[in-house]
């Protein structure tokens, strides 16, 4: 069953996610490695669990190659540390190579690779398409879920937009995973995300208004 999204969720948001493996195989002639990019594994966010469907059907490899950027960052052309320019399907994980760029970032990092003193890759994606099901796999609607309950979100379609290098990962969900089992704190959290959201759309809406009508003054 197809459903609009989880909670806070839009159709073209860009998420992120840390990968479970590291670089490998460092080629110096080539500048270049391989790396896991997503094993799809499950990954707590504030809405739920959610899972990244890998398979050649679920994948949208259309925008590859895609920059590798240094912690997401999208700020200026110097942010850019490389590029992945393959990333295929194999063992039920999405796989890529790295080409680093010969910036003098670039280089750096390449170094760092090769000394395995940076090891942490991270996904950014798009999803289009998701899956919702409770605790006892059976499909939800969506807009009838609450907090309380126990929900998988699994992106049955996505896009590869980026991946990254990051020394801690930079993502909504690595503070969730640092709450540990301090539930208190979890209402005020998602009341905060809630309003954040919020605040965007309404900052969308009248940056189209903005862009229809132009800014008019009496």
């Amino acid at each position: 069953m197809t459903l609009a999204g989880p909670k806070g969720w839009y159709a073209g948001k860009v998420l992120h996610r840390l990968s479970t493996g590291a670089p490998s195989s460092y080629d110096e002639a080539s500048h270049s490695c391989q790396c896991v990019i997503s094993t799809g594994a499950p990954v707590a966010r504030f809405y739920g669990t959610e899972i990244l469907q890998i398979s050649q059907d679920a994948v949208d490899l259309s925008r590859v190659p895609v920059p590798l950027l240094d912690s997401h960052s999208q700020a200026t052309v110097s942010d850019v540390l490389g590029r992945v320019d393959r990333a295929w399907i194999s063992g039920g994980q999405l796989l890529g190579r790295i080409i680093f760029a010969q910036t003098p970032r670039g280089r750096a990092v390449e170094g760092m690779i090769n000394r395995n003193e940076l090891t942490a890759v991270s996904a950014g994606y798009k999803v289009l398409r998701w899956s919702i099901v409770d605790a006892d796999g059976d499909p939800v609607d969506e807009s009838r879920a609450g907090w309380e309950d126990d929900l998988t979100f699994t992106a049955t379609r996505w896009t590869l937009l980026e991946a990254s290098l990051v020394g801690v990962p930079a993502d909504s969900a690595a503070l969730v995973r640092s709450l540990g089992d301090h539930h208190d704190d979890l209402d005020d959290i998602r009341t905060r995300i809630e309003c954040r959201a919020r605040m965007v759309q309404r900052q969308r809406m009248h940056d189209l208004q903005l862009a229809a009508f132009g800014n008019r003054h009496d």
